[in-house]
């Protein structure tokens, strides 16, 4: 059974309304049950964290959330309204969006196409029968929404020309262009420089307050730098919760890992 030392205090504090809603979801690939049993609220304005060590199954609830997989059993709600995802695309439909460990970018495209990439803006003439991709405005939106989120980048800069941190700062701009309901952070400060994951734990802050995020990471040291509350995930199922601003030590966390 889960342990706790969660008082309600982050709640009051992130906001009361629940964005999403995980109800015992289980899942089993053949005779492997992966996930057992897992249970979360996600608030409005806060950062939840999911901590665990490699396999633990944080990777695979977080596969669920977006899409990828479909539960073996339990019930997903977003709003108070229960959703089922046939695909990644449903999930972003419902507002879910997800920065990964890999940024996936295409190397010798420039930052403006790697924005827009697979939703590039169209001019249209000739009554719609001739198409363009409409790089003025390209270059201009992603410029705005990058200096928004506070990177100032050469955006016609081919973006294998960039750092860790600001490749992943693209990442994170592109994701909220939709402006999501839920922000998925997968592992996404994994070999960044001490420097580059500070910028982007700064980032994520200030970005709570447009949509709250659920930050995957093996790393308990970083989920207590970033987030408001923390769940251990350990063989597939909730080991511990507590809110991070309560007194609960790194060493009695560490116990349950």
């Amino acid at each position: 059974m889960i342990e706790s030392k969660t008082t309600g205090s982050a709640v009051n504090k992130v906001g009361a309304n629940v964005v999403l809603e995980c109800r015992n979801i289980t899942k089993n690939f053949g005779h492997i049950q992966a996930l057992k049993g897992i249970s979360f609220k996600l608030h409005e304005e806060e950062i939840l964290g999911l901590v665990g060590d490699n396999g633990a199954g944080k990777s695979t609830i977080i596969k669920i959330i977006r899409g990828v997989f479909k539960p073996s059993s339990g019930e997903i709600y977003i709003e108070g309204e229960k959703k089922e995802f046939e695909n990644p695309g449903s999930a972003i439909r419902e507002g879910i969006q997800c920065v990964y460990q890999e940024s996936a970018m295409v190397e010798q495209l420039s930052v403006a196409e790697n924005f827009f990439l697979g939703r590039e803006p169209i001019k249209r003439y000739a009554k719609g029968l001739i198409k363009f991709v409409d790089f003025k405005k390209m270059r201009a939106e992603a410029n705005q929404h990058l200096m928004d989120v506070g990177f100032n980048l050469e955006i016609e800069e081919e973006i294998n020309n960039f750092s860790g941190g600001q490749r992943q700062a693209v990442a994170v701009a592109r994701a909220l262009y939709s402006k999501p309901k839920i922000l998925l952070l997968d592992e996404p400060t994994t070999a960044l420089s001490e420097k580059a994951q500070m910028r982007l734990f700064t980032l994520f802050r200030r970005i709570r307050e447009i949509c709250p995020m659920i930050f995957v990471t093996h790393d308990l040291d970083d989920a207590i730098k970033l987030c408001d509350r923390i769940m251990i995930i350990k063989l597939g199922g909730p080991a511990f919760e507590t809110d991070v601003k309560e007194s609960c030590k790194k060493e009695e966390i560490l116990k349950y890992m």
